[in-house]
């Protein structure tokens, strides 16, 4: 039997080669009339390779145009997003988008409902919480009239058992919708510090990632990002980020194309019984400092390699996604206050925080 695991719902250029089966859903008696209002707000999101850019000041760009192959191929990821404002703004997963944001040379295509494809560029992405924003325009670089936009909903609100539906491009399959209800919230499924999932049993599979997950009152209450199966296929058990983790960074996603957050400089290894008992180390709990980045908040304050990280504004720390929602909590130069050990003594210190440097984004673990 295959080991279980979470798969992101970003699809390959190719199909896979069946579908999972699945029976039961919960359906609103009213779902016809929902689905026709909400689903001209979804997307379909693809990629292709400009090989133009690819392939410029090189031997092999005369090559493609001699031999009439097409300058723009397929390429990577299949996914969805949901459209947010009149400006063409555009909601999804980090993970569908990742490859163009790495490489310039591969363009973001975004379908609408009504069949109008458009070329999309990243206004911002925050790989910790997997979300991306991306803005729409025609060819003219003006924003293409028309556009259906989906309401936001508060997913605070969101109860367990709450009928769900998803719309998604599953396999490629443009617009499938799915009903089902919110089988839990909160779900900690080991993606980083934010987890924070909506579980749903409404059916979504690769390609339904960055998709809206909408309540009965048509307003997006998740994005569906991930899936638990034995098969890398819908088992029954998916999940979606909340729809408020989404909101709260949009305004950063908008200014900055970041997410500005602080930092210590520091990487870390949680420290277990068998580690303590093993290198002597003082506690038995805590996150043990491996090393210092030169010059970096913890290196300034005088923490050590070797000291033991036991508390972060008073709260006990086990593990580094603890420390890491506390630093979720503040921002860039404010100051937090840690209990150190360090040998025999307990110290505490209040560090002066810097923001994360954007180039180590991508970094998701050992560094904070």
């Amino acid at each position: 039997m295959r080991k279980s695991r979470f798969f992101p719902l970003w699809l390959g250029a190719s199909l896979l080669p069946s579908l999972a089966a699945f029976s039961g859903p919960f359906v609103p008696t009213d779902l016809p009339d929902l689905v026709e209002r909400i689903s001209p707000s979804a997307v379909h999101i693809s990629t292709k390779m400009d090989q133009r850019k690819q392939f410029r000041n090189s031997i092999w760009g005369d090559f493609l145009q001699f031999y009439g192959i097409p300058e723009d191929q397929p390429s990577g990821s299949l996914g969805t997003g949901f459209l947010i404002d009149a400006e063409g703004s555009v909601l999804t997963n980090y993970h569908v988008i990742e490859q163009a944001a790495e490489n310039r040379a591969v363009e973001i295509v975004v379908s609408l409902r009504d069949k109008r494809q458009f070329s999309a560029r990243i206004l911002g992405r925050d790989p910790k919480t997997d979300i991306a924003l991306l803005q729409i325009r025609d060819k003219s670089g003006n924003t293409p009239p028309g556009l259906s936009v989906a309401k936001l909903g508060d997913s605070d609100r969101v109860r367990i058992g709450e009928p769900v539906v998803a719309i998604g491009n599953p396999f490629g399959l443009d617009y499938s919708v799915s009903a089902g209800i919110i089988s839990q919230k909160n779900r900690n499924i080991g993606q980083g510090p934010f987890d924070n999932f909506l579980q749903t049993d409404a059916a979504i599979n690769p390609g339904n990632s960055g998709g809206p997950l909408f309540n009965t009152r048509g307003e997006v209450i998740g994005i569906n990002s991930a899936i638990f199966s034995r098969s890398g296929q819908f088992g029954g058990v998916g999940f979606a980020i909340p729809i408020n983790d989404g909101k709260n960074i949009l305004a950063s996603l908008k200014k900055f194309g970041r997410v500005p957050r602080p930092w210590l400089g520091v990487v870390t290894r949680q420290v277990n019984p068998t580690l303590a008992y093993l290198y002597g180390l003082p506690s038995d709990r805590g996150l043990l400092i491996l090393n210092l980045v030169s010059n970096a908040p913890a290196d300034r304050e005088g923490l050590r390699a070797g000291d033991i990280i036991t508390e972060a504004s008073g709260r006990k720390i086990r593990d580094q996604t603890e420390i890491e929602q506390e630093l979720s909590r503040l921002k860039p130069f404010d100051e937090l206050s840690l209990t150190i050990q360090r040998s025999l003594r307990s110290l505490k210190v209040r560090i002066k925080l810097e923001e994360f440097p954007p180039q180590l984004n991508r970094v998701r673990e050992g560094v904070i």
